[in-house]
């Protein structure tokens, strides 16, 4: 199944960062069914490209996920993860990826033919200086502070972003 292709991708890659800590975070989900949009719809054939050595490589992994209301629901190994696709403005949406011990973010460009993906790591965040009003850092970590308005921070993410890891791409 194309589709799932990029799950896993997305998966392993806020995994991976997860567990270092160094993707924004936060403690609960800030998203619910209310904001989210099932946005795949509207990308038949999607085929997952990692960022490799300056260009793009295909990829070739698996995963299971199905459309439940307004999210879809990822079930890697024992695991349960729910993902968001939340609007945000224009091209832009926030991907939020739920788990029982808090939530992980990253953005999302939607183009007409691929959904490019970046990511939001902490050190880059930190570095900038712009975020401590509504941002905790602490060591490799960071988490967003309750009382923080949500979209106005993800909206102003948006202007500070280079490159993205991955893009899906819809394929005939």
């Amino acid at each position: 199944m194309p589709i799932a292709t990029w799950f896993r991708v997305i998966f392993l890659g806020l995994l991976a960062f997860g567990l270092a800590g160094c993707m924004l975070q936060s403690g609960t989900p800030l998203f619910g069914e209310a904001e989210a949009r099932l946005l795949l719809a509207d990308y038949p054939n999607l085929e997952a490209y990692e960022r490799n050595n300056g260009g793009w490589k295909k990829s070739d992994e698996r995963v299971s996920f199905s459309p439940e209301a307004s999210h879809y629901l990822m079930t890697p190994d024992d695991a349960k993860m729910q993902l968001y696709f939340v609007p945000l403005e224009g091209p832009w949406w926030i991907l939020q990826a739920a788990e029982a011990s808090g939530a992980t973010y990253v953005l999302v460009k939607a183009e007409p033919k691929q959904l490019l993906i970046f990511p939001l790591d902490c050190k880059t965040l930190e570095d900038s200086g712009k975020y401590e009003d509504a941002i905790d850092f602490t060591d490799s970590s960071c988490a967003i502070k309750g009382g923080a308005d949500k979209l106005a921070l993800f909206k102003s993410f948006t202007a500070d972003l280079t490159e993205p890891s991955t893009k899906l791409v819809s394929e005939p």
